[in-house]
């Protein structure tokens, strides 16, 4: 049987290294947000969740708090290894993001700021260790298009921007899956129709994923499911929840069908249940955000970071059966030391 040195995509869907179709089901973690990391972390109670994926959040310089609180110096890479590694020994694929350009409004830092941390030697090298299970998402919601008026020229600067980008990271050997995250704060999944293929095409491996963040309360991206998924692309949701910040601070939409949380329904009648359902007849990945901490703690798949503390969202996200991941998240071996395939069931 042939063997792979890294997961890969074939068509739209990613691949283990033996050839397994892998349909990430998992959970966002954002790792650096707590203030506890590397003393502590979240990632035995994630463990617990049956995820098979794990979307880490990283900073090449985590935003800087206003005097006189204390200042963050950029985070050990030793840190970062070791819990790739953990990750691994959980037959949880880790999925690492830099967060320093979230909703940037276009991509001309990209290369500048996130690229130059990728590629960067010392970098380079702790990301070599893992790579035969990991995927680098290489900048989160970085760039517009619909909120910049459709404009083709912030388009191709968006493309030409990641073929950069894309290039750069293949040129120091990393040949791991890179997922790239669509315009306007990751929302516009319809952009991949235009897009999509020529960010495939760019890459000498054509080993990218697509992904969508599913806050949807103005803009239905359901409509676009069916067209991605004739067109082939390899769609991936890396952000889906239950709550969709509003138009001003401290206001939120309700992405819950049955209203387990106090806030107003989206104004288009979108709920995570339809999405769900969606994705999962067609095989799609997704990812929930978040375990925590989150600044709404409706929000929150756990109310304190412990497994036994799981929110209502948590409890539905893990537990329901048609699409729970107890019941409905694979996992596979991700170390040689590990079995092949483990699936609990609830």
């Amino acid at each position: 049987m042939t063997t792979n040195s890294n997961l890969y995509v074939s068509g739209r869907f990613l691949n283990t290294r033996s050839g397994s179709k892998l349909i990430l089901r998992g959970i966002n973690l954002p790792l650096l947000d707590d203030w506890e990391f590397p003393g502590s972390d979240y990632l035995d109670a994630v463990t617990q969740s049956n995820a098979n994926a794990i979307r880490i959040q990283w900073y090449k310089q985590y935003p800087q708090p206003a005097p006189p609180n204390p200042q963050r110096g950029p985070y050990p890479l030793s840190a970062l290894d070791n819990f790739l590694h953990r990750c691994a020994q959980a037959q949880m694929v880790p999925i690492l993001m830099l967060a320093d350009l979230t909703c940037s409004s276009d991509t001309s830092q990209l290369n500048s700021t996130l690229v130059a941390w990728w590629t960067n030697p010392d970098v380079v090298a702790v990301l070599q260790k893992h790579a035969e299970y990991l995927i680098i998402n290489i900048g989160n919601e970085v760039g517009y298009y619909h909120w910049a008026g459709n404009s083709s020229d912030v388009l191709a600067a968006y493309v030409s921007d990641y073929a950069k980008a894309i290039n750069s990271i293949r040129a120091v050997g990393l040949n791991v899956p890179l997922m790239i995250d669509a315009t306007d704060c990751g929302s516009s999944l319809d952009v991949f129709l235009t897009i999509g293929e020529q960010l495939i095409e760019v890459d000498p491996l054509h080993n990218i994923l697509l992904s969508a963040h599913a806050y949807w309360a103005g803009y239905n991206g359901l409509d676009w499911i069916e067209s991605c998924v004739s067109a082939a692309l390899p769609i991936v949701f890396g952000e889906i929840s239950n709550i969709q910040d509003g138009d001003t601070a401290d206001t939120y939409y309700s992405l819950d069908a049955e209203g387990r949380n106090p806030w107003p329904p989206a104004p288009n009648g979108f709920t995570y249940q339809a999405l769900l359902a969606a994705a999962f007849h067609h095989e799609i990945g997704w990812l929930a955000w978040s375990w925590g901490p989150d600044k709404n703690p409706d929000r929150r798949l756990s109310a304190d970071g412990a497994f036994t503390s799981l929110t209502t969202w948590g409890e539905d996200f893990l537990q329901n059966p048609t699409y729970g991941l107890a019941a409905h998240s694979q996992r596979h071996k991700l170390l040689s030391t590990l079995p092949e395939s483990h699936h609990r069931k609830p």
